[in-house]
């Protein structure tokens, strides 16, 4: 073996035999591993066979695929994806909310599958020797990276325009799983222009009913709690949108969820419901502590302490209460530019606040970094944001509460 080796390796001198096998040692890896750990149906080990050979074939090989004729591995991915698309738009029936969320399921596990071979081949081409012989591998790898950017652009246009005509499809119902799916599948995606009609329609939309032919539609309450935007799924589309620079499109999300009256529904059930008990249940509380109190004296008469101990409890729960409500409602060390108007009352502040939030988030994005340049800004995107902000009674750099203006 050793003289078979040695007169393999001959020609070849010891550095370029040590820059050889040091590149073959650093071959990328593939997103089988990968697959392999977080898949384990079918469609995951169809993935394992056409990927990892799409994604780091050589020159040859794919030209060899495009003379043939044959689809191309991202498309033989996506044709499961597509078909299942197709059978729920062309069905004159309802689709099962599981179908629907299993294939917004799978829309979300192509992309992720995506950013690990990204994240993978960023990692084999930083840990490329620079040497003589490594120049050739630099540049199949660079072809090779072009080549996994132009199929994710394409399967990403793909899966987005996928999902936004699955929820636009009047005979799919939008659940807050299919919601919470979409939603994630579009930011990783960074396409957020068809948000605040998805929003929309989640609260408005009709439902379908199954089992019916033609299919009939019930109205649905959009001012029910259930049909309130979740907050994390808001703050996450609001962010793409900013990230984008999209101000028109970040101020139509704030509308069509913080703003929309199921969302003020669902903040009062969630955060005021159990505050709101303990106080409707308060004078019931103070009469049983004070009677109990009253048997434990012999001063006065037993009605007299009663109704003095009734009033003194009750006296103390609602003045404490009252205290906790102001300064819940009043406090302002979360905000940074955008302010509450004088005159808003204390239960539209704290009704409100998650709209504050969001256009003190806009301003911040759009504005000035350094604080003692804000107030300087200019243009009339920057002046239609700040009548906006106006118009919702509330104040964009407030004047005594800038930097330096204290």
């Amino acid at each position: 073996m050793r003289t078979r080796r040695a007169l393999y390796l001959g020609p070849v001198c010891q550095f370029c035999r040590f820059s050889t096998a040091a590149s073959i040692t650093r071959r990328p890896q593939t997103a089988a591993i990968f697959l392999a750990q977080t898949s384990n149906n079918v469609r995951a080990r169809q993935w394992r066979q056409t990927w990892p050979s799409a994604m780091y074939s050589s020159p040859t090989t794919s030209k060899r695929h495009a003379s043939s004729g044959r689809s191309s591995p991202a498309n033989l991915v996506l044709k499961d994806v597509m078909e299942t698309y197709r059978s729920i738009r062309d069905s004159d029936e309802v689709p099962s909310d599981e179908k629907v969320v299993k294939l917004l399921r799978e829309c979300q596990q192509i992309i992720e599958s995506f950013e690990v071979l990204k994240e993978e081949h960023a990692k084999a081409k930083s840990n490329v020797t620079s040497s003589l012989l490594d120049l050739e591998e630099n540049a199949l790898s660079a072809e090779r990276a072009s080549k996994v950017l132009t199929t994710e652009r394409q399967v990403a246009d793909s899966i987005s325009n996928l999902v936004n005509e699955l929820l636009l499809d009047e005979k799919v119902f939008i659940s807050q799983e299919a919601l919470e799916l979409y939603t994630k599948i579009q930011s990783r995606l960074k396409r957020a222009d068809y948000f605040p009609k998805i929003f929309t329609l989640y609260a408005n939309k009709p439902i379908p009913e199954k089992n019916t032919s033609p299919i009939k539609y019930r109205a649905q309450n959009p001012k029910s709690i259930k049909n309130a935007v979740p907050t994390e799924l808001a703050n996450m589309a609001l962010d793409v949108a900013v990230e984008q620079k999209n101000m028109s499109l970040a101020l139509a999300i704030i509308d069509t969820t913080f703003c929309a009256p199921a969302f003020y529904r669902a903040k009062i059930f969630k955060k005021a419901s159990l505050p709101l008990a303990g106080l409707a249940a308060a004078p019931l509380a103070s009469y049983v502590a004070a009677s109990w109190l009253a048997d434990y004296q012999s001063s006065m008469d037993h009605s007299t302490a009663l109704w003095i101990a009734f009033s003194g409890t009750l006296a103390y729960v609602g003045f404490t209460s009252s205290l906790g409500l102001i300064a819940v409602a009043t406090s302002n060390e979360q905000m940074e530019r955008v302010v509450w108007a004088s005159g808003i009352p204390l239960r539209k502040r704290w009704l409100r606040e998650e709209e504050r939030a969001a256009l003190d988030k806009i301003a911040v994005a759009w504005g000035f970094k350094d604080p003692y340049r804000r107030g300087e800004e200019e243009g009339e995107e920057w002046e239609n944001l700040r009548e906006f902000i106006m118009m919702r009674g509330m104040i964009l750099d407030k004047t005594e509460l800038m930097e330096g203006m204290e």
